[in-house]
């Protein structure tokens, strides 16, 4: 996006959104009706989180994926893989991506344990 968020209107930044995603960013067009600089500073905040130079883009799109998976945030999940395919990112990685939080939330379970764990080995005392 080569304009600077700032000095589009919100209407400009709605569609560029559409653009991206493929489809009305529902949430930020309600968001708009109640609070534009919201909006902004949300993309704004996108922008900063996406231009690093060191994360490839395919990588950041499969983090979000995953991350939308882990918080179980459908709405998310949906949007990224919408927004992987468009381009060019295969199923199998998506999924793969999927599966990949599902382990670490899995694990995060048995880490919350590891106190209980101690205790029921060594006592409540």
């Amino acid at each position: 996006m080569e304009q600077e968020k700032k000095e589009l209107s919100i209407e400009q930044l709605l569609q560029e959104m559409t653009n991206e995603f493929g489809r009305e960013p529902e949430t930020m067009k309600l968001l708009s009706q109640l609070n534009k600089d919201a909006v902004f500073e949300h993309s704004a905040n996108k922008l900063f989180a996406m231009k690093g130079q060191y994360i490839p883009p395919k990588y950041k799109l499969l983090m979000s994926i995953a991350i939308g998976a882990a918080l179980g945030f459908e709405h998310c999940i949906e949007t990224y893989a919408q927004v992987a395919t468009r381009k060019g990112i295969s199923k199998e990685e998506i999924t793969e991506a999927i599966l990949l939080a599902r382990f670490v939330k899995a694990t995060t379970v048995i880490s919350a344990s590891t106190s209980t764990m101690h205790k029921l080995v060594n006592g409540f005392e």
